[in-house]
């Protein structure tokens, strides 16, 4: 498979760290849209709609925190998340041609809680071999949440909690590194690289596509991994002994989610 587009420094960084950031890589028009499509899928969803809203309650209220499975649902980002730049980069990190996995939008809204610390390779069944694109719908900085990276380029599986995070005396010694990228930057992060998230300090939204591929060897399992993820999330929560519901597969979110009404926020 010919390396076209990512450069021999931004791969030895991505070797070494785990992340990869490009800040020029959306074309001008969807940099240009992306916020309107984003406001677009965070609406309710209809009867023939496929998404999946999910809310958190924060000294705001209960504001909307993340958007799941939308792309049926919005012709121009199914087209972004499927086809040209994004999986080409994510194709050339794996080393093959790269599949959509699942999509998600956090929306971080003022006063939203962050992520504990944790590796994507405790959270997605299915598939060994995968990449995140995040795509920053607004700048991200220390003061609304950005992501924070622990280096980590080798597929180096850390100890956890026992719900997918990595226990907070280990993620104590790491070396965190906070990114903060301008709006329509893309972030490009491994399964085995920790990360995390501070909470929202600032009185905007910090939204973000998070866009999970994998190697195209591993099958198209998106489907799959969607029909399974309800009853994932229905009974990690009995697991714990929780009644509210959970946004997430595994324990990182240090919010309160609300389950008031349903998943899909009709």
């Amino acid at each position: 498979m010919p390396t076209t587009r990512v450069t021999l420094e931004q791969r030895q960084n991505w070797d070494r760290d785990g992340w990869l950031v490009l800040t020029h890589l959306l074309p001008s028009a969807a940099r240009r849209e992306l916020d309107a499509w984003v406001r677009e899928v965070s609406q309710p969803a209809g009867p023939r709609d496929r998404r999946l809203h999910y809310f958190e309650r924060t000294s705001e209220g209960r504001v909307l925190c993340r958007t799941e499975r939308f792309l049926e649902d919005h012709q121009q980002l199914s087209r972004l998340v499927a086809t040209g730049v994004l999986p080409a980069i994510v194709g050339e990190l794996i080393g093959e041609r790269a599949v959509i996995y699942k999509e998600k939008i956090n929306y971080k809204q003022p006063g939203g809680a962050g992520y504990r610390a944790h590796q994507d390779a405790t959270a997605y069944p299915f598939v060994r071999r995968y990449v995140t694109c995040l795509v920053a719908v607004d700048a991200m900085s220390a003061e609304n949440g950005c992501l924070e990276f622990a280096p980590q380029g080798q597929p180096v599986l850390l100890a956890d909690d026992g719900d997918g995070c990595i226990p907070a005396e280990l993620a104590a010694r790491l070396d965190w590194r906070p990114v903060e990228v301008s709006a329509g930057s893309v972030v490009f992060f491994g399964s085995h690289v920790p990360h995390r998230s501070g909470p929202n300090r600032s009185a905007q939204a910090r939204r973000a596509l998070y866009l999970t591929y994998n190697a195209a060897s591993e099958g198209a399992r998106r489907n799959e991994y969607y029909d399974q993820r309800d009853h994932l999330l229905a009974e990690r929560s009995r697991a714990a002994g929780r009644t509210a519901a959970r946004i997430s597969t595994i324990g990182h979110f240090e919010g309160r989610p609300d389950d008031e009404g349903t998943a899909d926020g009709t």
